[in-house]
């Protein structure tokens, strides 16, 4: 009851705001005389209505950007994943159970959800892996295993920001889906994990001395996370993000070339941004460590990069335009220009295909490109 993503629980709040204006408009008149306990109960109801209005707003906005899943993520209280986490050890490839309890979309995809302890960082969240209709297909018969034809990317959300977010708002499984059954995309295995794991932290997807291990977290355990239970085997990867998580598919498709052949960042910037509370010492070392252009220059350059930006979106823009400058010679690099449109999921949307197709090896792409065709949207178990 009361779900921060769902219906119900807007329709609450906006309710409640709103009987609470209309008790306070018909019973102001029993307020009407001038004395301190009057004058405190009509203060109280204007910040009420204020308090309720803000937070249904917030509610309403957290639904349409799906940027907090829980009221628990929203106040930083992500101790329950490190209770119901499956240890590295207990963990064992997809079984009967596994799928019976995936949902189902009605594109023909499969979507599980797993609480898992990274092997190597230690860090307790939750990652979803998304098997396109094909691989759906193959999973569910007997043998309950994967074919060779299929590509695996990695997909990053935004901060503040969810792994549904590329189920639901942004509309990234229904596109996979798309592309795929109009034959314009191999079978994809999509892995999607939390990158905001931390408290009231923006940690970027990096790993921090003596602190979390976000980066460890999204290569080396993902990579071990999906052997184990997909039992897929050492192809590389793809990475896709955006807004923050852009910056995360740059990050790993370039400093870790033998996990990531590619990486899409859409409205996605290239270089950390660090935090007011680091030390100068950690900024230094951080600023260093995460230099994409610096280490392309003395290591292998065995990556590509996508970068989808909008004219709009002057901080994003910027940054692509920056980073091009400096890497244009080093790595080869697509830039899509969005003519128009800020920095929010409505613009980016239309270009999620664009970014699965590049992924795929498409080079004269659209701009956006075509979505195929609606499939069937929502889900079902």
């Amino acid at each position: 009851m009361f779900q921060l993503l769902s219906l119900s629980t807007e329709v609450y709040f906006w309710i409640a705001t709103a009987a609470l204006l209309i008790a306070t408009v018909y019973f102001w008149h029993k307020f009407a005389v001038h004395n301190w306990k009057n004058i405190t109960v009509r203060f109280s109801l204007i910040i009420a209505i204020q308090c309720f209005a803000l937070a249904s707003m917030g509610v309403t906005i957290n639904r349409s950007g799906e940027f907090y899943s829980s009221w628990s993520d929203l106040i930083g209280a992500q101790g329950e994943y490190q209770k119901i986490a499956i240890s590295p050890t207990a963990l064992s490839q997809i079984s009967v159970k596994d799928l019976l309890s995936a949902t189902k979309t009605k594109g023909g995809s499969l979507i599980f959800r797993k609480v898992i302890k990274g092997a190597a960082s230690g860090i307790s969240n939750v990652v979803y892996v998304v098997a396109s209709p094909t691989l759906a297909r193959e999973l569910e018969s007997p043998a309950h295993a994967l074919g060779n034809t299929y590509q695996v990317v990695e997909l990053f959300p935004g901060t503040p920001g969810v792994p549904q977010t590329w189920i639901g708002t942004l509309d990234g499984i229904t596109t996979m889906e798309d592309l795929e059954n109009a034959g314009k995309i191999p079978p994809t295995l999509a892995v999607i994990p939390a990158i905001n794991v931390e408290p009231g932290q923006d940690t970027e997807c990096m790993n921090f001395v003596g602190g979390a291990k976000v980066e460890t977290w999204i290569t080396k355990d993902m990579k071990t996370f999906m052997q184990t239970f997909m039992g897929i085997d050492n192809r590389l990867w793809s990475s896709f993000g955006y807004s923050t998580g852009g910056w995360c598919a740059a990050e790993v498709a370039v400093l870790h070339q033998d996990q990531y052949s590619s990486g899409v960042s859409l409205a996605g910037y290239f270089k950390p941004i660090l935090s007011i509370g680091l030390s100068k010492r950690e900024k230094n070392y951080l600023g260093n460590h995460y230099d994409l252009i610096n280490y392309l220059k003395h290591n292998p350059r065995n990556t590509r990069i996508m970068i989808i930006a909008s004219l709009k979106d002057h901080f994003a823009n910027s940054a692509a335009q920056q980073f091009m400058q400096s890497a244009n010679s080093l790595i080869p690099i697509k830039y899509v220009q969005i003519p128009k449109g800020g920095h929010n999921i409505g613009v980016w949307k239309p270009f999620v295909a664009t970014g699965f197709l590049w992924i795929s090896g498409v080079t004269d792409i659209s701009s956006p490109a075509a979505n195929p065709g609606p499939s069937a949207s929502g889900i079902q178990k």
